[in-house]
């Protein structure tokens, strides 16, 4: 798989991911808050029927390369392990589409959260034109996790519409562009102010703010 050698992300919006989710050109964590959660490996349904297979990025990478330890891996391959040796590799599947990520998992003030990036991955690369893809950007959204006592995966977006108002009532104060035909909100602050928006988020009074059109449910299948 192309995907992990060459890591090339690109801005492929699965069935799942809509415009209705916030996108941020700059990843929400800092690498002092990742959080590795070994309950979210496996294999899972969703209520959409959609499959997902979630794996450690460290082993994926080290299988893709044909190597059994990190000390086999060339220079590039070694920097990409260190880089992402705490996330996962999302492969989605419903129907006939087919998506892979990059998922991030952070805390913050106890809060499991993940940073979601599409990669670029050998079908997609089959179904899109160069003209096409030479128009795509970097991008990450938000997620929030949570696992209950069940050990069902609760995963949802931040909502765009959510914080379009926010904006639009100056409740609060982020770097961002509107991009794009749809006037897309994309966030353009550093990962370190992200961090700091997040955590004020976390502690705001309001109940609904993570209310959501963008919510999946795992179950794990056995």
């Amino acid at each position: 798989m192309k995907t992990i050698k060459s890591l090339s992300f690109v801005f492929v919006l699965a069935l799942l991911l809509s415009s209705c989710v916030v996108k941020s050109l700059y990843a929400f964590y800092t690498h002092d808050l990742l959080h590795f959660e070994p309950k979210l490996i496996g294999n899972w349904n969703d209520s959409e029927n959609a499959h997902w297979k979630i794996l450690p990025f460290k082993e994926v990478i080290l299988k893709e390369n044909q190597k059994t330890k990190p000390s086999e891996l060339n220079k590039d391959e070694l920097a990409l392990y260190n880089t992402y040796k705490a996330g996962y590799v999302v492969y989605y599947e419903k129907d006939s589409t087919k998506t892979t990520f990059l998922a991030m998992p952070f805390k913050i003030n106890n809060q499991l959260f993940l940073d979601f990036t599409p990669i670029e991955d050998r079908e997609s690369e089959q179904n899109e034109n160069n003209l096409y893809k030479m128009h795509l950007i970097n991008s990450h959204s938000l997620a929030k996790l949570d696992i209950d006592a069940n050990d069902q995966v609760i995963i949802k977006w931040l909502d765009e519409d959510k914080l379009k108002a926010l904006l639009d009532e100056d409740r609060i104060k982020i770097k961002h562009e509107k991009v794009g035909f749809d006037q897309t909100i994309l966030l353009t602050a550093s990962s370190e102010e992200l961090v700091k928006f997040i955590e004020k988020y976390i502690s705001s009074g309001d109940v609904d703010k993570w209310k959501t059109d963008v919510e999946v449910k795992l179950k794990r299948n056995e």
